[in-house]
């Protein structure tokens, strides 16, 4: 790794948005936790534990706009300041594009991944190990059912902690792909989140449907479409896209500097 991804990768860590976004999220998450009162009894097992972080909180319909917060505004905000003429004069444009492409991922998947580890590791201590006996009925018909027992019901909070990771980093290329067309930061910002809101309208029932790339929540079907690897190519591919669109956008806007 160069010094200039590097030191673009720790601006991106150390962000004190990035902190704020996490610290949000996990707010957001826990709160439900204690008003719900499960924080108290070591009486739930962790899969139904889980459900109330995940589906009481609120937080899914807005999850989107906490990805991008931390670092998807870098390209606009060094193109507009002007910045962007000294970073190419040092180190070229292919690796400028290589470096913020990959330290707004990290950001992005910070974001998300960090609250939702913490949260499951707080799962995972105060949960009883989830049987197939003491199992929530919440996870009938859906794809994690052959794997709810496994560690006691780890396996499955590990598999949803991956999702999230990919998830923020989708959405943060999202803006980050935003930005390298229309670089405006306010623009960046808020057409993500308008687009995660329209998907989650239009894509009602279907398995590409972005809250089921943070949640998987997905139904049993024995099909490949709907299931865990599924969810994991979908948001990879997802990626791969994005990087291409970042790139072309970038290249078009870093011709005129």
């Amino acid at each position: 790794m160069s010094y200039s991804t590097r030191s673009d990768v720790k601006n991106a860590i150390f962000s004190t948005r990035l902190y704020l976004s996490a610290t949000v999220v996990l707010f957001i998450l826990i709160r439900s936790m204690i008003n719900y009162h499960v924080l108290l009894w070591h009486l739930f097992d962790r899969l139904y534990l889980l459900t109330i972080p995940m589906a009481l909180s609120g937080f899914v319909p807005f999850a989107a706009i906490f990805a991008i917060i931390p670092y998807s505004t870098s390209f606009c905000d060094d193109y507009n300041s002007g910045y962007i003429k000294v970073i190419l004069s040092r180190i070229g444009s292919k690796r400028y594009m290589n470096a913020r492409i990959l330290s707004v991922a990290i950001s992005g998947a910070a974001a998300i991944g960090i609250p939702f580890f913490l949260i499951f590791s707080l799962i995972t201590l105060i949960g009883i190990p989830t049987t197939q006996e003491n199992l929530s009925q919440f996870y009938l018909g859906l794809s994690w059912l052959p794997y709810v027992a496994i560690g006691g019901g780890t396996l499955v909070l590990a598999a949803k902690l991956l999702l999230s990771i990919l998830f923020g980093a989708v959405w943060a290329l999202v803006g980050l792909a935003v930005s390298s067309w229309f670089t405006n930061r306010y623009v960046t910002i808020i057409a993500p989140f308008v687009l995660y809101q329209g998907l989650w309208i239009l894509l009602q029932g279907s398995s590409y449907n972005p809250l089921y790339m943070l949640r998987g929540d997905l139904a049993l079907t024995g099909a490949f479409v709907g299931s865990y690897p599924f969810m994991l190519l979908y948001q990879t591919t997802c990626i791969a896209l994005l990087v291409l669109l970042i790139k072309f956008g970038m290249s078009r806007r870093l011709k005129n500097v």
